[in-house]
């Protein structure tokens, strides 16, 4: 049975025809776009009464908010709260009467618990001085004892691989013990005599980031560590001691908020500064490992930056007081080029505006979830002029797969259309799945199959549903979707599918044949899953008889994605399969017929692109082409050189 064996993030799908060579997709309509990148699908009613601090996204789609409020979606919660994915309160987190002054920091464990800090001096009316740790469904974890406390405000925290929890703020006791500013914990919360910064930074730690190899960058208002002169950022070793092969000299001269590791090693800091030892550098700057200014990053914010975050392709996003970067306008948020330059391709439009408090407007957190989503928490009535109270959930801007979908002649034996696609994420996703045939007539296609039937297997190859005439089963729900087929010999098959991978089989009943259509529809974009990645094997004739498949990239004006379309045929042989393509071709084309790219032998051309991304085809014979592909619809055609026949495989890669 045919896997799909790549798992990349992709966005909803909806519906593509592929109907012949040329000018060969049609697009269905596509949902109304969303306002400058808002997230629809995540509507808190209305958000919290007061500032968020903190956002933090859990693994099964819900996120994690702290800070100032003392209301939820109008439901009392004293500085922490919990939403489920689309934005509602989530009920089974209780914390009780929650803390009883600011949370300012906080960190999600692999185990569920939460470690929450700030200037409080009780949680649900028990003491617990500015930290303690909550178990998964909001009460106090009872194994986690600090003693006394801390003695002052803390503004970081940062989780280590082992699980002992570094501490940053205004400080100079942890439960008695002298530590200046910056102190380590243990999984159970005891101070760990281990790290002892001794003077340690002269002023407050408000970022706290852990490097790969364990070292610690902290970021603040200090202007030295140990009486060494550090401004504003310094890195420490695990023992607590000044790493000297670090050296900021007198860096931002303290005031810095923000630290974020890029993954070439570098690191961004942001905060209210305007030089970097000597050079002008307004509110963020970017240096090497080893403390240096990186000369050639140099954004210019109009006002503080409070927050950061970096994407899986290095880009950054940006969160403060700001209303414009580089002269560009941008409300409290923004995304920058690696460059430094403003990214235009994430618009937030009006931004975050608006206040409850009289706090200035500004974004506080920022956090990212999968499939391009960002959570965004501070002081805002709204976003974009939609109503928003200090969260929100955007999409990244980028460019993405909508749709993926396929069409052969489908044969008997081997030589079915078999469709394979991997649903990712946390929750069960909602998938129509149509296998077409005679509708196609009615677009040109000739020798259409008659009466297609779908099978549905999972990862097991286990059968979990099966269908020849849609309106054979479940025709309300199907048709309820908007996308039941037109043709009542047609099959389709409406299923709630958990996180892994199927496989879709595409046949003529009785054994008939003719040119068939396979898609993957997403009828439920709301749930944290999205299906991902298209992989269709099938028999590669002449002429119109080849193998297709098509997508839709989604994204705004102006965004890009990057896409790795492979054709194979010789090493499916060595998967047992009969009659393999012996040198499949590939073309990419454009939704007007325009050919982008066509390949034979993919080390012909783009060889070491390719290779770079990992998913090279096993054979020299194999066909790929790496594309950067603007938002619109495309389609592949697979063919056997010099008219040559057999079984194909076509797939579709996103890469970031």
């Amino acid at each position: 049975m045919l896997q799909s064996v790549y798992r990349s993030p992709l966005p909803r799908l909806f519906l593509l025809f592929l109907l012949g060579l040329g000018s060969s997709v049609i697009a269905a309509p596509t949902p109304t776009p969303t306002p400058h990148l808002i997230d629809a699908s995540f509507v808190p009613a209305p958000g919290t009464n007061d500032a968020v601090n903190v956002v933090i996204p859990q693994p099964d789609g819900k996120v994690i908010v702290a800070g100032r409020f003392t209301q939820a979606n109008n439901v009392g919660r004293n500085r922490i709260a919990r939403f489920n994915f689309n934005g509602s309160l989530d009920t089974s987190f209780n914390p009780g009467s929650g803390a009883d002054a600011e949370i300012t920091a906080a960190v999600l464990q692999p185990d569920g618990r939460i470690v929450v800090a700030g200037r409080f001096t009780s949680f649900n009316g028990v003491m617990h001085n500015r930290v303690c740790r909550l178990n998964a469904d909001g009460s106090v974890d009872q194994t986690f004892g600090l003693g006394a406390g801390i003695n002052n405000s803390v503004f970081a925290l940062a989780l280590q691989s082992d699980g002992r929890i570094l501490v940053g703020g205004q400080f100079s006791q942890v439960d008695l013990t002298q530590r200046f500013n910056l102190a380590r914990l243990n999984t159970n919360g005891s101070v760990d005599l281990t790290f002892d910064p001794v003077n340690g930074p002269n002023g407050d730690v408000n970022a706290i980031v852990i490097q790969p190899n364990g070292a610690i960058i902290i970021g603040g208002t200090f202007i030295g560590y140990n009486g060494f002169s550090r401004g504003g950022i310094a890195r420490v070793s695990t023992n607590g001691e000044l790493d000297p092969s670090f050296d900021s000299g007198v860096g931002t001269g303290g005031n810095v908020f923000a630290l974020a590791l890029q993954h070439n090693g570098q690191i961004v800091l942001g905060g209210r500064f305007v030089q970097y030892a000597g050079t002008n550098r307004t509110f963020i700057a970017r240096v090497f490992s080893n403390g240096s200014l990186d000369p050639g990053f140099n954004p210019v914010p109009d006002d503080w930056v409070q927050s950061l975050a970096v994407e899986p392709d290095d880009r950054i996003l940006v969160g403060g007081f700001f209303t414009a970067i580089n002269g560009i306008g941008r409300s409290r948020i923004a995304r920058l080029n690696t460059t430094g330059s403003v990214d235009t391709t994430f618009d937030p439009g009006f931004g975050c505006l608006g206040s409850l408090t009289n706090d200035a407007t500004q974004v506080r957190g920022i956090a990212l979830q999968p499939f391009g989503r960002v959570l965004t928490g501070g002081v805002f009535t709204s976003y974009d002029t939609l109503l928003r109270h200090n969260i929100v959930r955007l999409f990244d801007g980028s460019a993405s797969f909508q749709n993926l979908s396929a069409r052969a002649h489908v044969f008997t034996g081997e030589q079915i259309l078999i469709v394979g696609f991997i649903i990712e994420g946390t929750e069960n996703k909602m998938v129509l799945i149509r296998g077409l045939g005679p509708s196609l007539a009615a677009f040109g296609v000739l020798n259409p199959l008659a009466d297609p039937t779908l099978s549905l297997f999972d990862h097991n190859g286990t059968l979990i549903g099966a269908n020849d005439n849609w309106k054979s089963t479940q025709q309300a729900q199907i048709q309820a979707t908007g996308w039941a087929p037109s043709n009542d010999f047609e099959a389709a098959i409406l299923a709630t599918l958990s996180p892994g991978a199927y496989t879709a089989f595409l046949q003529g009943k009785a054994a008939t044949t003719g040119i068939g259509l396979a898609e993957i529809c997403d009828v439920d974009p709301s749930v944290n899953a999205q299906a991902t990645n298209l992989s269709a094997r099938g028999f590669v004739g002449t002429g119109s008889d080849v193998l297709i498949g098509g997508i839709i990239i989604r994204g705004p004006t102006g965004s890009m994605q990057r896409v790795l379309v492979r054709a194979l045929g010789p090493s499916l042989g060595s998967g047992g399969v009969a009659s393999p393509l012996a040198n499949p071709m590939l073309s990419l084309l454009d939704a007007n017929g325009n050919v982008i790219a066509n390949n034979d032998n993919w080390q012909d051309l783009q060889q070491a692109d390719i290779a770079a991304t990992g998913k090279a085809p096993p054979n020299t014979k194999e066909s790929a082409i790496l594309a950067l592909l603007a938002p619109g619809n495309y389609t592949a055609i697979v063919t056997g050189k010099n008219g040559t026949t057999g079984v194909g495989l076509i797939e579709f890669y996103s890469l970031r």
